[in-house]
């Protein structure tokens, strides 16, 4: 076998932790899925489901794949895998509307003991209408991806395994916060009119590209 292709091979790693929670979040999609199909198949179509998986796909490949591997020693690889992380699985995810989707799948003795009263509380409701909000969403993005790339964090995260993988979570929850006024995720409701969100991916690129030319100057 080629070199190359060898060492690429044996750079493919499972963070055992990572993919349990993904293969758990897919199990409980997919049951309450297939209901919310039979039951509204015009709001739950295939594409959804399709959606959803690849986004839980991406995040696969973004944390398992050598992307992660040799992310530490080529500046492009690692701005593919955190391009993943943030803007490829998280407009996926919530293409899916996984939010019924996961309460369905869950076992009803669980929804109804231990999340119906959190789920109906008013201090939820709240904080979800302020993390929600997009000011908050592009900040998140925005501090994310300034943060993490100024030199004492990027070399913070290439020395520690544990500051690594909570850099990759804090891609994937800036990510999620971000995106969820632009895919307007059920059940929540916007807080802008829908042309406002031309301006704020606007904004949000000239973060990426002001990024870009700093680390290329």
């Amino acid at each position: 076998m080629d070199p190359v292709a060898a060492a690429v091979l044996a750079s493919w790693t499972i963070p055992v932790p990572a993919v349990l929670l993904l293969a758990v979040c897919a199990a409980i999609y997919l049951r309450g899925w297939l209901r919310l199909h039979l039951e509204m198949p015009g709001k739950y179509p295939g594409w959804r489901l399709s959606a959803f998986l690849a986004g839980l796909a991406t995040l696969f490949i973004a944390l398992a794949s050598p992307l992660d591997a040799f992310g530490g020693f080529l500046l492009e690889v690692h701005m593919i895998q955190h391009l993943l992380l943030m803007m490829v699985a998280p407009p996926l995810i919530w293409l899916g509307q996984p939010l019924l989707a996961m309460v369905r799948g869950l076992p009803a003795k669980v929804v109804r003991d231990a999340l119906s009263p959190f789920l109906t509380s008013p201090a939820l409701k709240t904080a979800g209408r302020k993390l929600t909000h997009p000011v908050t969403g592009w900040l998140a993005m925005a501090s994310a991806t300034v943060i993490w790339h100024a030199p004492k964090f990027y070399e913070l995260a290439l020395r520690s395994p544990a500051w690594h993988r909570t850099e990759h979570a804090c891609f994937v929850a800036a990510g999620l916060l971000f995106w969820w006024p632009v895919v307007e995720v059920w059940p929540s409701r916007p807080h802008w009119p829908r042309w406002t969100m031309f301006p704020y991916l606007l904004l949000a690129d000239f973060v990426n590209t002001g990024l870009a030319a700093w680390l290329t100057f």
